[in-house]
C-alpha cells in the first residue's frame, strides 16, 4: 500500500482513509508532517519537512527538530497513541490530522454534529468496556486451552459474543479516529 517514492510526501487519495495517517504542525517556518501506514507491521513513522522526507523511525519515534523542539509519535493497534510537538519543554501540542484522512473526517463530524458525536463517543467507551469485560476471558480461555488453564467467563450465546466483538472493533476504531487512547481499553 505504501508508495515506493517516500522521499516526497504524496497527496492524499480517497482510499487513504483506510490505512494512512497524516498529522501536521508548523514550527520555525516549516511545515512538518508525520505519516504512518496503520497496516505496516514494522510500524514505521515518517517525518516530512516541507514535503520532503526528513527522517524515518520505528514507533515509538522521537524526532529532534532542533532549537529544543521535538515531535513524538507512537502507533497503537490501530491509530495513534501520540502525535505531538513539544517546544522548549512546554506542554505538548497535538499534531492536527490533515485533510483527506479518516481522523480529519471524524473531527469535521464532531464540529458539525457535536451532540451526536458526543453520544457516539460515550457509546464507544461503554461498548469497549463491556466488550473487554465479556470477551477478554473468552480470549484467555482460547489461549489457555493450549497450555491447560481457564478463567471464569460469561456464558453468552455465540451470536452475542460475535456482536460484542464486532461492536468492540467499531468502538475501538471510533476512539482511534478521535485520537483517544487508554491503555486498558485501546491496546
Amino acid at each position: 500500500m505504501a508508495d515506493t517514492d517516500t522521499k516526497h510526501l504524496r497527496p492524499t487519495k480517497q482510499t487513504d482513509v483506510f490505512w494512512r495517517g497524516l498529522y501536521g504542525a508548523s514550527h520555525a517556518g516549516s511545515a512538518y508532517v508525520v505519516e504512518v501506514d496503520y497496516f505496516d507491521i514494522r510500524e514505521r513513522v515518517r517525518l516530512y519537512r516541507d514535503g520532503v522526507l526528513a527522517d524515518e523511525r520505528r514507533s515509538p519515534a522521537t524526532f529532534d527538530l532542533g532549537g529544543g523542539a521535538t515531535i513524538r509519535a507512537s502507533m497503537a493497534l490501530y491509530g495513534m497513541k501520540r502525535a505531538e510537538l513539544t517546544v522548549d519543554g512546554a506542554a505538548p501540542a497535538k499534531l492536527v490530522p490533515l485533510a483527506g484522512t479518516a481522523e480529519a473526517k471524524r473531527m469535521a463530524f464532531d464540529r458539525e454534529r457535536p451532540a451526536l458525536s458526543t453520544l457516539i463517543a460515550a457509546l464507544s467507551w461503554i461498548v469497549l468496556a463491556i466488550a473487554a469485560i465479556t470477551q477478554v476471558p473468552n480470549m484467555l480461555n482460547g489461549i489457555g486451552r493450549v497450555v491447560g488453564f481457564s478463567v471464569p467467563a460469561f456464558a453468552l450465546p455465540d451470536w452475542l459474543n460475535l456482536v460484542l466483538g464486532v461492536l468492540g472493533i467499531a468502538a475501538a476504531l471510533d476512539r482511534a479516529l478521535r485520537m483517544k487512547h487508554n491503555p486498558l481499553l485501546d491496546d
